[in-house]
């Protein structure tokens, strides 16, 4: 076990033991600072919990359009790989003009992206830990001639190391874009900041400093361990949701 993995399994066992993006609940409750977009149910929710609740995405993402190009290479008969919903939205509008064969199979990161690639049909074999390394791990075992990753145009290297380093075939195709933006937040009135990915983590530092008091919330192992280049007072969310961070939230800051 890493050091990084070491460190926030100490956090979680310690948690254990108008416009929209301002929304306020009458009586007094903790200010909480979401650096994604919410719904109208999240507020509810917090609001419900006796949470003030403010989201401002730091990231932005934009769905690629796949061409012809893009759809010969996805009727190869290669495995496909995606870490991401976002990259399963963009085969969305083209998987009816793809012939696919049969016997290849599909691999999702985790179990968000699995039921987003449930919604087209398409069945996913996951790993038990939710990030890139345990996926690697699982390839591993199950070596194929070839891959197709879907990927974004930020990423982590685990992946493309793996086909690199075992001398295997694959195409990448870039199925996003994120960006980062830093919306003006003055952070210092909140009690919490919740993450929901690591690409707006590393948006949100190339801004803003934190006071070493204020609690960051991951949704889950990747943001989390992401987390700890900039702080160490991380907390990580038991499920990977909205409404499991502000529970802990809730729980965290009222203990």
């Amino acid at each position: 076990m890493s050091d990084e993995c070491k460190k926030l399994l100490g956090f979680a066992k310690f948690v254990s033991s108008g416009s929209k993006n301002q929304r306020m609940n009458s009586t007094y409750s903790n200010q909480i600072l979401f650096t994604r977009n919410l719904s109208d149910s999240h507020y509810e929710f917090g609001n419900k919990i006796g949470l003030q609740i403010s989201d401002h995405a730091f990231i932005d993402i934009k769905i690629n359009i796949l061409g012809q190009k893009e759809i010969d290479l996805i009727e190869s008969k290669a495995n496909w790989i995606f870490t991401s919903r976002n990259a399963v939205k963009s085969i969305t509008p083209i998987l009816s003009k793809l012939v696919l064969d049969e016997n290849h199979k599909v691999y999702a990161v985790g179990k968000k992206t699995a039921e987003e690639l449930s919604k087209i049909g398409l069945q996913a074999i996951i790993p038990s830990t939710h990030n890139a390394r345990a996926l690697v791990e699982l390839l591993e075992k199950d070596k194929a001639e070839s891959y197709i990753y879907f990927s974004g145009n930020i990423r982590k290297n685990t992946i493309v190391n793996f086909f690199t380093e075992n001398e295997l075939t694959y195409e990448e195709i870039e199925c996003y874009k994120t960006s980062l933006i830093q919306p003006e937040v003055d952070v210092d009135n909140f009690d919490a900041i919740c993450f929901c990915s690591p690409s707006a983590i590393v948006s949100f530092f190339k801004k803003y400093k934190l006071k070493s008091s204020i609690p960051c919330i991951a949704i889950g192992n990747s943001s989390a361990v992401k987390l700890l280049d900039y702080t160490e007072h991380v907390v990580m969310s038991d499920h990977a949701n909205i409404y499991s961070m502000l529970e802990i939230c809730k729980e965290y800051l009222n203990s």
